[in-house]
């Protein structure tokens, strides 16, 4: 069975961040998508978004269809325990697809402020880079629980959040 592609709305849109937490260039993002029903808001305390349920709501994004099995763990880690990988159904120039994206379940407060991918690139993407280069260092060496923690302690440290 194909593998359904990622579907990204946030940080990791940017090929910057995703290659620190693939650890290898990614290339180039498949293609364009929008997924229907929902808004992108600003998590609390956070600089990254969530997905909210919003009726007319449309969240655009793209999609990362060529990965390997070790990028789908890296990605799991850097999604930091929170979020569950959930199945969608967006719309591509080329018509409806499957795909897969990362829905909170936990420990997250979404906020009801839009999240900007330009304004989020302006005003914090450099000190982000710094976060994500800390915490997928250790991918590999530590339980959810230690990831988290490390985690608030780097976005405290770096955003004094």
């Amino acid at each position: 069975m194909p593998v359904l592609p990622y579907f990204f709305f946030g940080t990791l849109m940017d090929p910057d961040v995703l290659t620190i937490v693939l650890g290898r260039d990614p290339g180039a993002l498949s293609k364009a998508a929008t997924l229907s029903g929902f808004s992108r808001v600003r998590v609390e305390n956070e600089p990254y978004p969530a997905l909210v349920e919003e009726a007319g709501g449309q969240v655009e994004g793209l999609l990362l269809g060529d990965y390997v099995p070790e990028d789908d763990q890296r990605i799991r880690f850097f999604e930091d325990f929170d979020f569950a990988i959930e199945q969608c159904s967006v719309v591509t120039a080329s018509g409806p697809e499957k795909a897969l994206y990362c829905g909170a379940v936990r420990n997250i407060k979404p906020t009801d402020i839009p999240w900007s991918y330009d304004e989020w690139t302006r005003l914090e993407k450099a000190r982000f880079l710094k976060a994500t280069g800390i915490y997928m260092a250790c991918y590999g060496t530590l339980d959810g629980a230690a990831a988290d923690e490390l985690w608030l302690d780097t976005i405290r440290e770096i955003f004094g959040n």
